[in-house]
């Protein structure tokens, strides 16, 4: 006698994960956990930004970096709590000295708000060693201006080639296109050299297939969106 085995087969489709609520967060920042504290926070920020600037100033104090860099740019920007340049600056050099990249970041960015160009140069160059380009991207441009220091156009170019070079690679965390249309403009202006018009609209081209708009409105071709840009 034959016995036919008829086999299941498996569910293709896994079963969707529960949503996380913002009391699942809230429970998981009570608990301990530094990245539900940080998610927590960033959730409340435009709904509450007070309780997001508690959140973060909590986390912050227990050396939860991410938090302290958050909490810079909210008190950079008086969102939350009164605008303290001084606070900011104290919570964005903690993360930035804590290795979270993003964090030197955000103390150039304090920085260059509160008017002190030369302490946003050395927070830029921090961030930038750590492959954060758009801080790249902001000494660079100062480098080239002369902006909190001696003015560089050489360095600044060639960082600004580097940097957009780094930034078309797909997977780059912290891409800065903007580099390859400020190096264009530079280019096309004759400000570090001759004046190359047919380099810059290579350059801004490629800013443009990145999906950078600024790129595309320097070209009279080329992706409109994000989308678009993804196909090239």
């Amino acid at each position: 006698m034959r016995v036919l085995l008829f086999l299941v087969p498996a569910l293709s489709l896994a079963a969707e994960p529960p949503a996380v609520t913002l009391a699942d967060l809230e429970k998981a920042c009570a608990a301990g956990d530094a990245a539900g504290c940080v998610d927590y926070g960033f959730n409340l920020e435009a709904s509450d930004p007070a309780k997001a600037v508690s959140v973060y100033r909590a986390a912050c104090a227990k050396d939860n970096f991410p938090a302290c860099s958050n909490l810079a740019l909210m008190l950079r920007d008086a969102r939350g709590a009164p605008k303290s340049y001084e606070e900011a600056t104290a919570v964005a050099k903690k993360a930035c000295e804590g290795k979270n990249a993003p964090g030197c970041l955000h103390w150039g960015l304090v920085r260059e708000a509160a008017g002190d160009f030369a302490q946003a140069n050395v927070a830029y160059e921090k961030a930038c060693a750590l492959k954060v380009f758009p801080a790249c991207t902001n000494v660079a441009t100062n480098l080239v201006k002369g902006v909190g220091g001696k003015s560089d156009p050489k360095r600044g170019a060639d960082l600004l080639e580097k940097t957009c070079g780094e930034s078309v690679k797909k997977g780059t965390p912290y891409p800065s296109l903007r580099a390859c249309v400020t190096l264009g403009q530079l280019l096309e202006q004759g400000l570090v050299g001759k004046s190359d018009v047919e380099a810059a609209k290579k350059l801004y081209r490629l800013a443009c297939y990145g999906g950078l708009e600024e790129g595309c409105e320097r070209i009279s071709t080329g992706p409109r969106n994000v989308n678009e840009a993804h196909g090239h």
